[in-house]
């Protein structure tokens, strides 16, 4: 009785990387060109799953906030967060908003949400750094910019920028 091959193998083309495969190699990222072009396609991937009135409620609060409005982007986000309450990318946007509105605890909060998500959301963390420095909570503004460069190694000026966070944060060294 002989072997039998079973039938051809077939090839599939790959599917498409993840979000945390993106990350990931993010996070390996040798040069900013590079990084920045990983960054534009978790964005897209984080923008997919949009329904058209979230899409249409998104871009009106940008343009709000454009237009120097940010209780009304603020509103346009809390719609769009009532019909897709788990797209993590409209809790950052909402934070971004709060924050325009002078809201800096509502932004953490929302902040808070969305890194629940995805513990890995680069653009999270950046906002959380400007958040807690506004808020004057340095230690905290430090810990999110450790998690900045741990996501991207080719953040600009990061040796600059952790200095003076450091300092911030703990003061002058003995």
């Amino acid at each position: 009785m002989g072997q039998h091959a079973g039938p051809p193998a077939t090839s599939r083309p790959a599917a498409p990387p993840t979000i945390a495969e993106l990350e990931t190699e993010l996070a390996h990222a040798a040069t900013a060109n590079g990084a920045h072009d990983l960054l534009g396609r978790i964005e897209q991937l984080r923008m997919k799953d949009l329904a058209p009135t979230t899409s249409l409620l998104l871009r009106r609060a940008q343009d709000d906030l454009d237009a120097q409005r940010p209780l009304d982007a603020v509103q346009d986000m809390d719609d769009a967060l009532l019909l897709q309450p788990d797209i993590e990318v409209l809790w950052r946007n909402r934070a971004q908003a709060r924050l325009a509105a002078a809201n800096p605890d509502g932004a953490v909060a929302d902040l808070g949400v969305a890194l629940h998500h995805d513990g890995r959301d680069l653009m999270a963390w950046k906002i959380l750094v400007n958040v807690e420095e506004i808020r004057g909570d340095w230690q905290a503004a430090w810990k999110a910019w450790q998690h900045v460069l741990q996501l991207d190694p080719t953040t600009p000026d990061a040796a600059h920028e952790t200095e003076r966070l450091r300092l911030k944060a703990f003061g002058q060294p003995t």
